[in-house]
């Protein structure tokens, strides 16, 4: 009887499946960089919090380099307005979300003539910059993401700022420490 059972079972092993009875695995989701589709950045992989991820893309010093240098980017400063008036970004629009909306209608042309708009804030950890993002995206835009290094990943880099006139921004210069 057992001889017979195993033997019933190496048949059923052994038989060909018709093409109807195998099923193909689960295919793996792909992120859905939702609202942005265009333009392409490509996103900073340390960017990992899931709340956000799939909203926009995070991306990395080096992209919103690369990005800045392309007709159409309009860097967006979430930080306050005091902050934006004593250094920011080359270019960048104030948009703090304490006065979003007064900002906004003073920036709104040149936002809507962005191919691309970059938010930053104080950098990973902050999420006001991700707030910024919801509050364009709010207005009818999809073409956005997020600087996620932000202002100190820019100020650590001593990459070019500037003030509130749009005068270059002259970084403090470090006090030697006593060896």
């Amino acid at each position: 009887m057992r001889y017979t059972l195993m033997a019933f079972a190496a048949l059923l092993l052994l038989r060909p499946l018709a093409a109807d009875q195998i099923q193909a695995p689960a295919p793996t989701p792909t992120p859905n960089m939702t609202p942005l589709s265009n333009p392409p950045v490509t996103p900073d992989p340390r960017f990992v919090d899931t709340s956000y991820l799939y909203k926009w893309p995070h991306i990395t010093l080096a992209e919103t380099q690369r990005l800045m240098k392309k007709h159409g980017t309009v860097l967006a400063d979430g930080r306050s307005m005091l902050e934006w008036e004593q250094s920011h970004l080359p270019g960048a629009v104030p948009l703090p979300l304490q006065d979003f909306d007064k900002n906004y209608s003073a920036n709104e042309g040149k936002l809507k003539n962005a191919k691309i708009i970059i938010a930053y804030c104080h950098g990973e950890g902050c999420h006001l910059s991700d707030s910024l993002c919801q509050n364009l995206v709010n207005k009818g835009f999809k073409n956005v993401a997020v600087f996620w290094g932000g202002y100190p990943a820019w100020s650590a880099a001593r990459l070019p700022m500037q003030d509130k006139n749009g005068r270059p921004y002259v970084y403090p210069t470090p006090v030697p420490t006593p060896n």
